[in-house]
């Protein structure tokens, strides 16, 4: 093996070591991207770090007896790469009301991924399920809407409930530590107009990308992850040095010695 090859090969070792130990340190934090969760368990909003109290990643409203909560799912998220919104309504009291239409309102530049849109709600067969929908998307006015003619039930009776999720793409030139707001509006059968929350105060942080996320949006010659149609990849290399720690070392060593020869 000749010096030059031999330095690199080294080189590349020692920095594999260095992600792999900082996989260790992190114990799933430093790679992992925030988690999407399911319509099925809402469970606990994200935290926006220090600023988690001026600018919180979830917000409820009322109207009527409405109630409204918007939760950007993990609270943060890096240039580039991906992030959920989720929509809960549910009703305070009696009368029952039926939704008919839900207005999402992104910050400026994010962009939707296409069938992404899913809706939990009360079906007559098969009670509260969740199913994709078909979405609207807005450009002009920053907005992604879902909508059902007949409405969605939301009754205290047997908890009908009905939330929304879409997700949508970060611009690459996001300006870390900003905190982003966003908003939501919809329809009501028998309301006579809409009912408008914008902005709600549910705010995305942008947050410094991660190591992982670094190698998988920055270096196509590793061939991390693979396109999700969005303009975003779906994979990292920071998965893949958790679940194989020495296929991924192994792997860079080998690349390194197809480049030389």
């Amino acid at each position: 093996m000749s010096r030059p090859l031999s330095r690199r090969v080294a080189a590349s070792v020692a920095a594999a070591a260095v992600l792999a130990g900082g996989i260790g340190l992190g114990a799933g934090t430093a790679f992992a991207a925030p988690a999407t969760g399911s319509l099925g368990s809402l469970g606990s909003s994200g935290s926006a770090g220090e600023n988690a109290g001026e600018y919180p990643s979830s917000a409820t409203k009322t109207t009527d007896n409405i109630k409204v909560t918007k939760e950007v799912v993990g609270g943060s998220v890096a240039p580039g790469q991906k992030v959920t919104y989720r929509t809960t309504f549910s009703l305070t009291g009696h009368p029952d009301r039926y939704l008919a239409k839900v207005i999402d309102h992104h910050p400026a530049g994010f962009t939707y991924v296409q069938g992404s849109a899913k809706v939990n709600a009360w079906h007559l067969i098969g009670g509260q399920k969740t199913e994709p929908v078909s979405a609207v998307v807005d450009a002009a006015n920053g907005t992604v809407s879902v909508e059902n003619g007949a409405g969605w039930a939301l009754s205290t009776t047997g908890s009908k409930t009905v939330t929304v999720e879409l997700q949508y793409l970060v611009p690459q030139d996001a300006k870390v530590g900003a905190h982003l707001d966003s908003g939501v509006s919809f329809n009501v059968n028998l309301f006579g107009s809409t009912q408008k929350f914008n902005p709600i105060g549910a705010y995305t942080t942008i947050r410094p990308q991660n190591p992982g996320e670094t190698v998988t949006t920055g270096s196509a010659n590793l061939g991390f992850g693979s396109s999700d149609g969005a303009g975003g990849t779906t994979g990292s290399a920071g998965s893949a040095i958790i679940e194989n720690p020495a296929g991924f070392i192994g792997d860079i060593i080998s690349n390194v010695l197809k480049s030389a020869s």
